[in-house]
């Protein structure tokens, strides 16, 4: 009786381990399995994200090398018009416009006139034109001298009035302005406004003014919106006088120069 008891004993722990072997071996297949499918989702995962940020990385070094091509083309277009001849304001704008066109901003214009200097503006605070000598005293990687646009408006000799930028001066050497009087010729080049300054606002009852915003300026001086940014005085050229005219290289120069828009491709 007892070697029959111990028999069912034996038997029921045999039964029992391979249940539990059997069980274990079942938890094993289904912690695999489970593994290896975690690790298919993660790498398709992965792999979708690498592919997304690879798509959109070249779409924006394909953008910037079209916007390094659009640049070069407008800094042709500008060439070529400041290149062209000057012409009379009169013959290429007739007094009766009284907008600027957008085809012929930077053309070179030649007019006749009187400044009417009690209406000047000094706009700004700006910084020395590039190659123009007035940062020349100004060390390396130190902040460019601080001076003004000096914005006149001159009486042409067909009776329109129209303002001209005569250039920069610095801040403490307003007082030593230049200040033609009667009949002078100015060659220079046309110019549209500027957009709007977000951080800075114009003064426009006490005639300050930090951007350009042509129509305020044109109705605070009582002229048309034409602006000329002089080049030179066709009559009596005073070399180192000021204001100092901004020069050719000023007018084709951009806050994102083409090399730049390079340079934003390959880092893309």
């Amino acid at each position: 009786g007892h070697m029959m008891l111990r028999l069912r004993f034996v038997r029921r722990a045999a039964a029992g381990c391979a249940l539990r072997r059997s069980l274990g071996s079942a938890t094993a297949d289904d912690a695999g399995g489970a593994a290896r499918k975690e690790s298919v989702v993660l790498r398709r995962v992965g792999a979708a994200i690498f592919t997304c940020a690879s798509v959109g990385t070249g779409c924006l070094s394909c953008w910037q090398l079209q916007r390094r091509q659009w640049k070069l083309a407008l800094v042709d277009e500008r060439s070529a018009r400041l290149q062209a001849a000057p012409v009379s304001l009169g013959s290429l704008l007739p007094a009766s416009v009284a907008l600027l066109p957008e085809a012929l901003e930077f053309r070179q214009v030649e007019l006749f006139g009187v400044f009417e200097h009690e209406k000047q503006i000094l706009l700004g605070p700006r910084s020395a034109p590039p190659s123009s000598g007035g940062s020349a005293t100004v060390p390396t990687g130190a902040p460019t001298q601080s001076g003004w646009d000096v914005i006149t408006p001159m009486v042409c000799s067909d009776g329109r009035r129209v303002l001209v930028n005569r250039g920069w001066v610095a801040r403490d050497q307003v007082d030593r302005l230049s200040l033609p009087a009667g009949e002078v010729g100015v060659i220079g080049v046309l110019r549209a406004g500027e957009a709007g300054n977000r951080y800075a606002r114009n003064d426009v009852a006490n005639g300050r003014f930090v951007w350009l915003d042509l129509d305020a300026l044109a109705e605070a001086t009582s002229s048309s919106p034409i602006l000329v940014f002089s080049q030179k005085d066709a009559l009596e050229a005073k070399p180192n006088a000021w204001p100092l005219p901004r020069p050719h290289a000023s007018f084709v120069d951009f806050y994102v120069q083409p090399t730049t828009h390079l340079v934003y491709a390959a880092t893309w």
